[in-house]
């Protein structure tokens, strides 16, 4: 009996050895990745911060994964700093992903560390205007939770220029609207529930008016029949006007529109003292997340001024690619990308981000189909439906 039981104990010490030695022919030990880890965006010559536009997003940063030639989670930390070397850096967000989206508003609490402002009044030490500065920015990888003996890799430092924009001085130009009530102005007629505002700047007053072959009639008060300003106080005040424009000559010498029917930018300027129209025209989609293609080979998706500063286009969006808007037909350089936008307070719709190419153009981020999209020059909003 004893022989037995020392039998069965060697067998068992043997698997016992037998599994040690494999157990550790399964240890891994991580390596760092020779190709390390790298940014792989190009970054704007500087971005522009606003208050305003604190929610959207100032840059998204994209990098490579690294390979510790081992199966350990990776995490990903985007730091930033106000040193290149990185003295005291601030984590911007971690994550195991290999993109991280900064919004404006945590470049502008750098843009404050730097002590950089709005002010058009305040300069630097130097003399120029202190709302310019330099935020360094690089990616941390490291192997599990970046203990001591994790494996660990840093991107080198990407410096971004950071450039607050600086509020107007005011200049005493300010000045108050005018409006136009009239059957020629289709979203007015002759009526105050809807008069069409001209807005001041300079003295120069603007709209956009939806114009058919009637009569219409400036007025300095909203509300104010008395206030209105016809053809003949344009004249004896010396303004040139637009040929489109001709005097009524009914009964009040209001104006008379005699063009083609359609959307104008009325532009009322009391410095030049002239008044014009130009027609609308279109808004234009290029690139290869669009149908157009990154060519201007017709047809080419044209974004159409339907109603007074709304500009509309039914299209398209497969979900791969990105584009761009351009304000004139075949010119490169009319093109509004993805940040333009929102340096102008444009509110983009959540189906659209930055593409994080080299132009910052749009991309579609939604389920792909058919959308009706909508620019609306006034309340500045981009949106889908």
């Amino acid at each position: 009996m004893k022989k037995t039981i020392l039998i069965y104990g060697a067998i068992l010490a043997l698997f016992g050895l037998i599994s040690c030695d494999e157990e550790d022919y399964l240890v891994f030990t991580a390596q760092p990745d020779p190709e390390g880890v790298n940014f792989e965006n190009s970054f704007s010559s500087q971005y522009l911060l606003s208050e305003d536009t604190g929610t959207n997003i100032a840059e998204r940063f994209f990098w490579n994964p690294v390979d510790f030639d081992a199966p350990v989670n990776i995490t990903y930390d985007l730091e930033a700093s106000l040193d290149s070397e990185f003295t005291t850096p601030v984590i911007l967000g971690s994550t195991s992903a290999t993109n991280q989206a900064v919004t404006v508003d945590q470049m502008l609490e750098f843009a404050e560390d730097l002590g950089l402002d709005d002010d058009p009044a305040t300069t630097g030490e130097d003399g120029l205007p202190n709302n310019t500065g330099q935020v360094y920015f690089r990616i941390h990888a490291y192997s599990g939770t970046g203990a001591a003996n994790s494996v660990e890799v840093y991107s080198d430092a990407a410096p971004l220029t950071l450039s607050i924009i600086e509020q107007a001085p005011d200049t005493g130009g300010g000045c108050a609207s005018i409006y136009v009530v009239g059957a020629a102005a289709v979203d007015a007629g002759w009526e105050w529930s809807s008069p069409v505002e001209f807005f001041c700047d300079g003295d120069v007053y603007t709209a956009r008016v939806e114009l058919t072959n009637d009569t219409f009639r400036f007025f300095e008060i909203e509300g104010d029949w008395a206030s209105g300003l016809n053809y003949p106080y344009f004249e004896e005040e010396g303004f040139t006007i637009d040929e489109n424009l001709v005097n009524a000559a009914d009964g009040d010498s209001n104006f008379s529109f005699v063009g083609t029917p359609g959307i104008y930018e009325v532009v009322v300027d009391s410095n030049e003292k002239t008044i014009t129209l130009t027609p609308s025209t279109p808004y234009y989609l290029v690139g290869d997340g669009v149908p157009t293609g990154w060519n201007w080979d017709e047809p080419v998706v044209n974004v159409v001024e339907t109603s007074a500063y709304i500009r509309t286009a039914t299209l398209e969006f497969s979900g791969t690619g990105a584009f761009r808007v351009f304000t004139s037909f075949n010119d490169w350089n009319s093109g509004i990308n993805y940040p333009t936008f929102e340096e102008m307070g444009y509110t983009i719709g959540e189906n659209f981000e930055n593409a994080g190419d080299g132009d910052s153009n749009f991309t579609f981020v939604g389920i792909p189909g058919t959308y009706t999209m909508t620019i609306n020059t006034l309340e500045k909003t981009i949106s889908l439906e």
